[in-house]
């Protein structure tokens, strides 16, 4: 089983940039790599993370346990909530929307990733404020661990 060591070499973008490197946690993501899978990029995401590894594109979600009629909620690690082939990546696009202004005089916008894969385009959205939180530099980054030379 693969430990925290496997993130060594991998950049973090977005909000992980400056986050701390909890072993533990990435332990936990580490679990569902492959032995011979590197992970490139790290990318926090709304309601999860997005890793992009040398085989693979994995979102993850958080996994909580729900126990008993008090709907208390234990947190249990990772799980994959979608997985695509880097080889099924044929082009992704990095989007920000800008809201309408809302009352108080503030606006919110929507941050997106748009992949267009074989098996139709999937959206993944990244955050939800007032600017986008990966910069046009990460994205090029991004871009090019998804669409770059393909593990065989």
């Amino acid at each position: 089983m693969r430990d925290a060591s496997a993130f060594d070499a991998t950049q973090f973008l977005g909000l992980a940039r400056a986050a701390k490197r909890d072993p533990y946690r990435l332990s936990l993501f580490a679990r569902h790599l492959e032995p011979d899978e590197d992970p490139l990029i790290f990318l926090p995401v709304h309601s999860g993370t997005l890793i992009v590894t040398d085989q693979r594109v994995v979102e993850f979600r958080a996994h909580l346990d729900v126990h008993g009629a008090w709907n208390v909620r234990s947190f249990e690690g990772y799980g994959i909530h979608q997985a695509w082939p880097r080889g099924a990546i044929r082009e992704i696009e990095h989007r920000f929307q800008a809201s309408e202004v809302t009352a108080v005089g503030s606006h919110q916008g929507e941050e997106k990733l748009l992949l267009a894969a074989e098996a139709g385009p999937v959206e993944v959205r990244v955050s939800k404020g007032y600017e986008p939180t990966l910069t046009a530099d990460e994205f090029v980054v991004l871009r090019a661990a998804v669409l770059g030379n393909q593990a065989k």
